[in-house]
């Protein structure tokens, strides 16, 4: 958790757009929601993020959290995790993956199966790097 909140930190000095922690009870039922549709549950260094920052965007990164995010007035909507996941509900390369966030380029995903966190190509469709924390895959999209 220390290296997380490192990480965290590292972002909120590069002006990311933070949030509020989710609760416990958001973080449950969302994971809980994810299992009943099919989807699996969410990984628990992605649930030590949430509960520090219910999602986050930084320079075209948007990684999701539990409920949706708005801005009043402005054109600012990020998904929440079971609003991105649906997305790519049916496609059969994401039979086994929760979609997390993505770049312009990359989808940030948990393969359920090989429980690692990958980074995917979004026009391709493969995955190109597998990391075992959360907290990898981070470092490696912040540096």
């Amino acid at each position: 958790m220390i290296v997380l909140n490192t990480l965290i930190n590292q972002l909120k000095i590069k002006d990311a757009l933070l949030f509020h922690g989710a609760t416990l009870t958001q973080a449950q039922s969302t994971s809980i929601t994810l299992v009943k549709q099919g989807y699996g549950r969410i990984p628990r260094g992605y649930l030590n993020f949430l509960n520090v920052t219910d999602g986050l965007t930084w320079h075209g990164l948007e990684l999701f959290g539990c409920v949706p995010h708005e801005r009043a007035g402005t054109v600012f909507n990020q998904p929440s995790i079971l609003d991105y996941q649906t997305k790519y509900a049916q496609g059969h390369f994401f039979a086994h993956r929760l979609i997390l966030g993505r770049t312009m380029e990359t989808l940030i995903s948990y393969n359920t199966d090989n429980q690692c966190y990958e980074l995917i190509d979004r026009n391709a469709l493969s995955s190109f790097l597998k990391f075992p924390r959360f907290e990898d895959i981070l470092y490696q999209i912040i540096f």
